[in-house]
């Protein structure tokens, strides 16, 4: 009894030797913000669309702390948010490079009064950030100018010169974020591309419409563009582009070169996913035929999981899944029509699901509590709800029929199209 007893005790001291050699590795970020003290933060880091809050504290009475990069994300590469409650923050791109700190020492800071010491990615962007800011306030004064004077004016050719000049700079910039093998530099140029900026001034509409569908098809890596918080804006500035075009072929081409790069499977199928979400969105779900892939959510094929509000998952077997708004008048009269066609479906085996897109807690318990079925699932955030994006639901209501296989065997707008067949 004795050794066993010995045996565990020392089994606990080398676990907590090991935690703290662990803990002592990890990652830290050194935050000095003095003009802040006491100040509430948090600390975020988002893959995809989802935010995740890793830490939150308070800054020191000298307006310090120390961010421990979580366990979970100790191979996370890309940008996260220190933010501090009442307002303001900083950018911290995280690569493994080891500890830095950043901060600010002033209590009105710009971009001029943030530093970062001992990383090379944080410094870098910041000093691009600088430079092409700086040329880009330049370059617009020019172009002002430029228009105030005749080419009669004294001026008028120094100006010229000058807007070449600036034009010249800028465009070295980019190529060295071309060339540089840092992730702020793949960052820098995700950000770019969102706020429509090419890789010289002087382009015309529709050479940055080509080098914005070429940086898309061809360069943009979207692993790192999955951590840089930048994912709904990216496909947001995509679709737009796409739109621009006013030929639909187009989008197809450009969305046959996305998914035919080198990708693993689950960037496939993350972005398989978000394509079936934005032409929907954009009323082009005419065209999904057309990629050279079957409808995920078509029937025939895998019904996604569901997720509950707990976490739980769940593989809807032999069930109706019905997505609704409680201030939908075409969704009341389908939740109508299901309450009085219940004792059927019940009958039938079948069992009912019902997922509300409604944000306000007391109008969903108003509307479900009339529901005889069992299962029913809220999350509070709309059409960003977790379900609603697996399941590719734009508009509501959406009816999922769900056999006991776990396929999708229909996708209705009316409960009456499914029962009359």
């Amino acid at each position: 009894m004795r050794a066993k007893k010995y045996k565990m005790k020392r089994i606990i001291v080398l676990f907590a030797v090991l935690s703290a050699i662990l803990a002592s590795s990890a990652q830290k970020v050194n935050i000095n913000l003095p003009y802040f003290a006491g100040k509430e933060y948090v600390w975020v880091m988002v893959n995809g669309e989802k935010p995740d809050t890793v830490a939150r504290g308070a800054l020191d009475m000298n307006g310090q702390a120390v961010l421990t990069v979580p366990s979970a994300y100790q191979n996370w590469r890309g940008v996260s948010s220190f933010l501090l409650t009442s307002g303001g923050g900083l950018e911290v791109i995280l690569n493994g490079e080891g500890d830095f700190t950043a901060g600010c020492a002033v209590a009105a800071p710009t971009i001029n009064d943030i530093y970062y010491t001992g990383s090379k990615e944080n410094s870098f962007l910041l000093e691009q950030n600088k430079r092409q800011q700086g040329l880009l306030n330049k370059a617009g004064l020019i172009v002002a100018a430029v228009q105030a004077y005749t080419p009669q004016d004294s001026i008028y050719g120094p100006l010229l010169k000058e807007k070449e000049a600036l034009g010249t700079q800028y465009a070295e910039l980019q190529q060295q974020l071309a060339e540089s093998s840092l992730l702020a530099a793949r960052l820098r140029q995700i950000w770019n591309f969102c706020n429509g900026m090419g890789n010289r001034l002087d382009l015309t509409e529709k050479q940055m419409m080509d080098e914005q569908r070429q940086y898309v098809r061809e360069v943009v890596d979207f692993n790192q563009l999955w951590s840089s918080g930048m994912w709904k804006p990216f496909f947001s500035q995509w679709m737009n582009l796409e739109m621009a075009q006013k030929d639909d072929s187009i989008l197809v081409a450009d969305s046959h070169a996305i998914l035919s790069r080198e990708l693993d499977g689950n960037m496939r199928m993350t972005l398989v996913k978000k394509m079936l979400l934005l032409f929907n969105q954009y009323g082009k779900e005419n065209l999904l035929s057309q990629l050279g892939m079957e409808d995920l959510l078509s029937p025939g094929n895998q019904a996604p999981m569901l997720i509950f509000p707990d976490s739980t998952v769940m593989v809807p077997i032999n069930s109706l899944v019905i997505f609704y708004e409680s201030d939908c008048g075409n969704c009341t009269n389908e939740l109508t029509q299901l309450r009085g066609n219940y004792p059927v479906l019940k009958e039938r085996k079948i069992r009912v699901i019902s997922i509300s897109a409604d944000l306000d807690e007391e109008t969903y318990k108003k509307t479900a509590d009339t529901f005889p079925w069992e299962q029913k699932l809220c999350d509070f955030k709309g059409f960003d709800g977790v379900n609603f994006k697996n399941y590719a639901v734009v508009g509501t209501p959406t009816i999922y029929l769900i056999d006991d296989n776990g396929k999708i065997t229909g996708r209705y707008s009316r409960l009456a199209d499914y029962l009359n067949k």
